[in-house]
């Protein structure tokens, strides 16, 4: 069995080491794994391929690998691999890397928030400029997480290690997914569909977007559901840029209807040096890094090889996709 190994990215964290090449190849020794380093490499071999690790695969690639029988995202989204409906007609099982992010992305959504709540980002730069802010504090009075509303839209795998966070903390947790019907977290309070989001986003304090971006997420969050949320509330997006309507968001940032905003993903990535959101300070700015951390590849190659050890197996696979969904 051939295995091509296709995980090449200008983001070097998402770049598979060759150390985690190796350690495949020593633990599967009869499966020859074929590592491509660049776009051409990969088209080329994966003609010879059974099965795929790559977390981007276009129509060209996909059609030209008779063999290819899975395709293991080594990311939780799967929108690079485009298009699904190609992957779906030939029959291809897909899985992907969900839930290997869950906790670092939960804990960058915690961290972010008591950044704008306790005024890190104030006292940082007062420590760095070496002033004594006591009484200025006094007039920018830090918040508490406690007894806050939070509203996550999109309750899966990073979702649910957000309002575990978030509960210990003391706040009241909506969850919005489409799975409505299944039994309600312990540590949340109510979970409604997409089609009740007004409702969930009535009165809330600190808006987390976690969903997948599809075309049904695209703009799900406009002008109009901002307007819903507490005066001074915070949006906290660790998602696609794509749910949220940026242009309503800095509208809404400049007017002071908003209180901040925690902001991973962007409309353009590198976020443009002229973007008005790098001069808002209430707003914390991460270069799309929420799942960084030194662990990443170690987690998603057990993954990766756990299933693999099912596929030849016979059993049935972990983290199994839904092409005709997307998720």
């Amino acid at each position: 069995m051939k295995v091509l190994i296709y995980a090449s990215s200008q983001v070097k964290a998402w770049e598979i080491p060759d150390s985690h090449v190796v350690a495949l190849r020593t633990a599967f020794r009869d499966t020859e794994f074929l590592h491509a380093c660049s776009a051409a490499q990969a088209q080329e071999l994966i003609r010879d391929a059974d099965v795929a690790f790559a977390p981007i695969m276009g129509r060209e690639m996909v059609q030209s690998a008779p063999r290819l029988t899975w395709i293991h995202s080594s990311a939780a989204a799967v929108e690079g691999l485009l298009p699904l409906t190609t992957v779906a007609e030939r029959g291809i099982t897909l899985t992907n890397s969900r839930g290997v992010q869950a906790v670092p992305i939960a804990e960058h959504v915690m961290g972010g928030l008591l950044v704008l709540s306790h005024k890190f980002n104030r006292t940082l730069e007062a420590q760095r400029e070496r002033r004594w802010i006591q009484n200025d504090l006094a007039h920018d009075w830090p918040w508490l997480l406690d007894g806050r509303t939070m509203t996550i839209v999109g309750l899966g795998t990073i979702g649910l290690e957000v309002a575990k966070r978030a509960s210990a903390f003391g706040m009241r947790i909506t969850g919005v997914r489409r799975r409505t019907h299944d039994a309600v977290p312990p540590c949340v309070e109510r979970v409604v569909g997409p089609s009740d989001i007004d409702a969930a986003l009535r009165g809330c304090d600190v808006l987390v977007i976690a969903a997948p971006g599809l075309a049904s997420t695209t703009k799900m969050i406009r002008a109009e559901h901002i307007a819903l949320l507490n005066p001074g509330a915070v949006i906290v997006n660790v998602a696609r840029a794509q749910i949220v309507d940026e242009t309503a968001m800095i509208h809404a940032l400049e007017s002071g209807r908003l209180g901040g905003a925690v902001l991973d993903v962007f409309d353009q990535e590198p976020l443009d040096p002229t973007s008005r959101l790098w001069g808002f300070p209430n707003v914390v700015i991460t270069p799309h890094s929420s799942g960084f951390r030194a662990s990443h590849w170690d987690e998603v190659t057990a993954l990766f090889a756990e299933n693999l050890r099912r596929f030849m197996s016979g059993q049935p696979l972990l983290n199994v996709v839904d092409a005709t969904a997307g998720y």
